[in-house]
């Protein structure tokens, strides 16, 4: 399934430890020629926070567009990388404005 950047995706997560995954909506951050080239995106987790929100986190402010059912946050300190057959479907989009929010704290903390 070919997506973009910005773009909102179901696929499963994988946990911190790499044991295991958990299905969960996710933002591709990568370039489309990440895709095209190696069949791999770069994405970042996307969590109701129902345990707290983390510092760099960022409100999805338009649920409806990312296909989201309630309030999330992309947490950008999230980042995995999955394979293109990993991606079970698209399930929206997110704003420019979130969207420019995302890569300004990516480029902060890649350099």
């Amino acid at each position: 399934m070919a997506c973009k950047r910005s773009d909102v995706v179901a696929v499963s997560f994988p946990f911190l430890e790499g044991t295991d995954a958990k299905r969960r909506p996710a933002l591709i951050v990568s370039t489309e020629r990440l895709e095209k080239e190696q069949s791999l995106y770069w994405i970042a987790m996307i969590t109701t926070a129902k345990s707290g929100s983390r510092r760099d986190d960022i409100s999805v402010t338009d649920l409806m567009r990312a296909g989201l059912p309630e309030a999330c946050v992309i947490r950008t300190a999230r980042l995995a990388t999955v394979s293109d057959a990993q991606v079970t479907r698209r399930l929206g989009d997110i704003t420019p404005k979130d969207r420019n929010a995302v890569l300004s704290l990516m480029r902060r903390y890649a350099g």
